[in-house]
């Protein structure tokens, strides 16, 4: 209520949730305009469910986001190494879904089904949560767009979107 009174009931902009409580995260979305950024910065244990609308990023832009509390000088040697192409975050992209993998993308990066970062796309609706390694079989427009090695790009990005935009 606080919250809202404050922001003439549009909720904040930004909310940083910093304790690893799941009744907390969820309502702390609550508290996020409707094209707000949610970010988890908590050391939040691995199992750890929380009930979020999702609904809000795909109707509204919204943004959920974590991090893994590095320090900020990490994670400044990080984006600089990525500007500089020393370090190419492309290369761990293993698994992509529409907005319905959601669910499922949770999942497996809990599980560890796959072996880097799975990415889902809220504009994107009919995909599965698809590994890298299957696109040549099931999306070989967007195979034929990933690096040697199989490594996602913008390329392919552009390519999976495009197969999959709805107008």
């Amino acid at each position: 209520d606080y919250v809202m009174r404050l922001t003439d009931n549009q909720g904040a902009d930004d909310v940083i949730v910093s304790v690893p409580v799941a009744a907390v995260m969820t309502e702390a979305a609550t508290l996020m305009k409707r094209d707000g950024m949610l970010v988890f910065f908590a050391g939040v244990p691995n199992g750890t469910y929380a009930p979020l609308d999702l609904s809000m990023i795909y109707l509204h832009n919204a943004q959920y986001t974590g991090t893994s509390g590095s320090a900020i000088e990490d994670q400044a040697t990080v984006i600089s190494k990525t500007l500089e192409h020393k370090l190419s975050p492309n290369r761990s992209v293993a698994a992509v879904g529409g907005i319905e993998a959601a669910r499922d993308g949770v999942a497996a990066m809990m599980e560890g089904r796959y072996p880097g970062k799975v990415v889902i796309f809220p504009q994107i609706s009919g995909l599965p949560l698809t590994g890298i390694d299957e696109l040549k079989e099931k999306l070989p427009e967007v195979a034929q767009k990933l690096a040697p090695g199989d490594v996602w790009t913008h390329e392919a990005e552009a390519a999976l979107i495009e197969r999959f935009w709805e107008s």
